[in-house]
């Protein structure tokens, strides 16, 4: 193998790749990136045997051949030759090393047969649908932060995908996640078919993985499904995920179907709010008591070793008076996944499911249960 590349698009390989691999694998191999030269390109492959990146970069090619060579090795390789030479020349040499030169520096890394490395998961693609990038990131954002961090909560490790069809209206795309303590579902217009096989989830280290290979809002992704493995891609970029099994649970039970109050209040002022009075939120939940009044709201917390705070912002109350405990961190993220001028809150009585909304919008919606204080 020998080829020259642009030091940027070398980097930017680099970068990609690094959110991929295992940084503390089983197999040793799992921490390094595949790399091959051949048809006027460097080919770069990264897995974690859950989620497999595979991306194309132009190069001049000299001679083809492939290595694996330590990811994270390469990648401060790779970032140190910022502002030199911009071409990087990579050279297999002997006993599998491989040679990086940028004008007078020269790097010699250890690497690995490229023929030892595991292969990708077999294709059974038999769905694809399309959506725009900012689409697809949109409904990733909203989303992947109530995806459950504990295994053992079996069902909801993932996001799970299901078609929205509406009466004289495209059909359209919904991304669904929970932990048990709160919901968010987002959707997207989208083309193509959604016809899955057994009801699957795709995993969160994936979801952020794509989030962070869209570089182009109005690019076309193609997202294809098999009976385990899903696939998504634009252009010479493509990342294969091998899909969480788990059954998720009928959400729409826990969506309330009427509200008793409704509070409209600005986002960016409630954004400001909750920063300031979580400091004083003492516990591991993060709990501070919310009290909804006529034209205000008004926030508080309080720790018996580090003191208390109490902040009230402009608020409109459609309904009785309440006052209810919520996990501080639940709302924050919520607001910061969206952008909007205002914040909507749907609620019964004081333990009832909370829906958040954005004013103006239909394809979004979050549901956050209070919290006992008392």
């Amino acid at each position: 193998m020998d080829l020259y590349i642009n030091q940027d698009e070398l980097t930017r390989a680099l970068k990609r790749v690094q959110g991929v691999v295992d940084k503390r694998p089983a197999n040793p191999l799992l921490s390094h990136v595949f790399i091959e030269a051949r048809d006027g390109a460097l080919h770069v492959v990264a897995t974690d045997g859950m989620v497999t990146l595979t991306s194309s970069y132009p190069a001049q090619i000299e001679r083809e051949g492939s290595m694996t060579v330590d990811a994270a090795r390469f990648m401060a390789v790779a970032t140190s030759l910022t502002g030199r030479e911009p071409t990087v020349r990579l050279q297999l040499g002997k006993n599998l090393r491989l040679g990086v030169r940028c004008g007078k520096t020269e790097f010699n890394l250890t690497g690995t047969d490229g023929a030892d490395y595991p292969p990708p998961a077999p294709r059974d693609d038999r769905a694809r649908l399309q959506v725009t990038g900012g689409d697809l990131r949109r409904i990733i954002d909203e989303t992947v932060f109530s995806i459950c961090t504990d295994e053992n909560r079996y069902g909801l490790n993932g996001a799970h995908l299901e078609q929205i069809d509406m009466a004289g209206a495209p059909s359209r795309l919904r991304m669904v996640t929970t932990d048990g303590s709160r919901l968010s579902w987002s959707e997207a217009g989208f083309e193509g078919s959604l016809a899955l096989g057994r009801r699957m989830l795709l995993p969160r280290k994936a979801l952020q993985e794509i989030k962070k290979l869209i570089d182009e809002s109005e690019a076309t992704w193609d997202v294809d499904f098999g009976d385990r493995t899903a696939s998504f891609t634009a252009g010479d970029v493509s990342l294969r995920v091998r899909l969480v099994e788990g059954e998720f649970p009928d959400y729409r039970m826990v969506l309330p179907q009427s509200s008793k109050r409704r509070v409209v209040v600005d986002r960016d002022a409630l954004m400001g709010a909750l920063r300031r009075v979580v400091i004083m939120a003492g516990d591991r939940n993060n709990s501070i008591r919310c009290a909804f009044e006529e034209g205000r709201m008004v926030l508080s917390a309080q720790d018996s070793r580090m003191g208390e705070v109490r902040e009230e912002l402009v608020a409109d109350l459609d309904g009785a008076p309440l006052q209810t405990g919520f996990n501080a961190r639940y709302l924050q993220d919520i607001l910061t996944a969206t952008r909007s001028e205002q914040l909507q809150l749907d609620m019964g009585e004081a333990l009832d499911p909370c829906i958040l909304r954005i004013p103006g919008r239909d394809d979004c919606l979050f549901v956050v249960m209070p919290m006992r204080l008392d």
